[in-house]
């Protein structure tokens, strides 16, 4: 349950029809404190002001509101067969909900009297033990996911499965409000973290577990925040025209991964994800000045931030130009040269993942660094599936890879836009060229192989894959918010065959 609505009419039901009920759904103080005393196993639902919530609500409450997103997301994964306690400032909007919920099988009660019926002592709301991405993945790359912290998914088995933080454990809401049972096996010397997409219901079933003891924080804002929250990772490379300094941004939980290029007082960014602050920032620290931002090709899987990025800072655009574009920018092309401060980007047409990728080349002495996009990953090939030519596009793939990539020198570091496994922050990712040539089984497999391997491996399509593009072509435009670009991406990476 999330954000309130109009007391007077929720989901089709107004207070005329719900006020027709005859049946009683009311709960005293002294029942609802003696259930609560007792350990018996009930969901408090506090669906009250928020401000007074902050200020004081009975000890093992969640807070709650009802609207559609509840609804559809929430309700459904409730149990039916535990019994749920409404209490909101008075009892009148607290008694429709219930026998509104009621209606969708919900064993509903709502506090007769409201909180101000209440006679015993009141808490105050805090966040403490909650936990935010970015502190999660610090406790992980710790090891603290071993030795005191037990992750806890609460979506049901087809969500989990779908996608999950490595090491967590499945309990659904559902199951974890209306067994004990699903409690006993949770451990109570760890800190428990909840889980769930937004928050919602990984936040009730923390106040669930806390009533029995367990020490147990929220996920804050959930696999939603976790997906997007990004982390970096530097190193300095000397080339015959000066130092130059490459950022690697990795979001956290998507794998998406784009990169600041620094030389010379001049930064470049390749392959931009929102937000774009982080980038602002992170080159502002280093006192460069951003003076272009490129995209490796057309994602699917993210919106790109690189024509806000280009607006915001006043940069050059550049995008492929075997693709369609409607956006104004500088078109590149194969052999095209940008320069960043002193030194140069060599642009190379890689087709296969799409039609107009393009590789990013900058020789730098010894290691020359290759900027692949979503061509060729440390582990593994883009795929080809996402414009419906799978077998055309493989074909192009393997031609691209053999003959354009592969013939560079083995001394070339690759860097792509997506990583699909766990990695410590502060440590770059990247591969020798000459030992993804000798030992990536799929780099060794004759054409024919190759295109057959490439086509037979069915994969999930990225969420609202064919919106996104629509949004990068520039023929949509890009959602207002950033809380609606992320809620297009949400998800895992999908974009690699390994």
């Amino acid at each position: 349950m999330t954000a309130k609505n109009d007391s007077n009419s929720y989901a089709g039901y107004t207070s005329e029809s719900i006020s027709n009920s005859s049946v009683s759904f009311e709960m005293t103080p002294e029942e609802l404190k003696s259930r609560l005393d007792g350990g018996q196993h009930i969901m408090v639902f506090d669906i009250g002001e928020r401000d007074r919530f902050e200020r004081r609500h009975i000890p093992g409450s969640a807070y709650a509101v009802c609207d559609a997103d509840a609804k559809k997301n929430i309700m459904p994964k409730l149990p039916k067969n535990i019994e749920i306690v409404l209490v909101s400032d008075d009892d009148k909007y607290s008694r429709q909900m219930a026998e509104m919920m009621a209606q969708f099988g919900l064993n509903t009660r709502y506090l007769l009297g409201g909180i101000s019926a209440w006679k015993w002592d009141l808490t105050e709301s805090s966040s403490e033990g909650n936990i935010s991405p970015i502190e999660l993945k610090k406790w992980l790359d710790q090891g603290s996911n071993v030795d005191g912290l037990y992750l806890l998914d609460v979506r049901e088995p087809d969500e989990f499965k779908e996608w999950n933080i490595e090491g967590s454990v499945n309990i659904p809401l559902s199951k974890l409000a209306s067994s004990m049972e699903s409690i006993t096996d949770i451990p109570k010397d760890k800190r428990i973290v909840t889980i769930c997409p937004h928050g919602n219901r990984s936040m009730v079933g923390k106040y669930l577990l806390q009533r029995y003891g367990f020490n147990v924080g929220n996920l804050e804002g959930g696999l939603k925040s976790w997906s997007t929250s990004l982390e970096d990772a530097y190193k300095e490379f000397n080339t015959d025209r000066g130092k130059v300094r490459l950022y690697q941004i990795r979001r956290i939980g998507k794998g998406c991964m784009s990169y600041i290029l620094a030389s010379d007082g001049d930064a470049a960014i390749i392959d931009s994800v929102y937000p774009i602050e982080y980038y602002l920032s992170k080159v502002s620290e280093i006192g460069a000045k951003i003076t272009k931002v490129l995209d490796t090709h057309q994602h699917a899987d993210h919106i790109s931030a690189a024509v806000e990025l280009s607006e915001k800072t006043g940069s050059k655009l550049c995008l492929s130009g075997y693709e369609q574009y409607d956006q104004t920018s500088t078109s590149l092309y194969h052999g095209s040269l940008e320069k960043i401060g002193a030194i140069e980007l060599n642009v190379i047409h890689t087709p296969g993942h799409t039609d107009g990728s393009l590789t990013l080349l900058l020789r730098a002495g010894d290691a020359s660094l290759l900027f692949t996009g979503d061509t060729l990953f440390v582990d593994g090939v883009g795929r080809p599936d996402l414009r419906d030519k799978s077998r055309e596009f493989s074909y192009k793939l393997y031609e691209t890879l053999h003959h354009k990539i592969m013939s560079l020198p083995d001394n070339v570091l690759i860097f792509p836009a997506h990583i699909d496994k766990y990695i410590k922050a502060g440590e770059m990712i990247s591969a020798n060229l000459g030992s993804l040539k000798k030992n990536a089984k799929l780099l060794k497999l004759q054409k024919n192989e190759f295109v057959e391997k490439i086509v037979s491996q069915t994969m999930a399509t990225p969420p609202n894959y064919r919106q996104i593009i629509s949004i990068n072509e520039g023929k949509v435009p890009i959602p207002k918010t950033s809380s609606d670009i992320f809620e297009l991406e949400f998800g895992p990476n999908r974009c690699n065959i390994s």
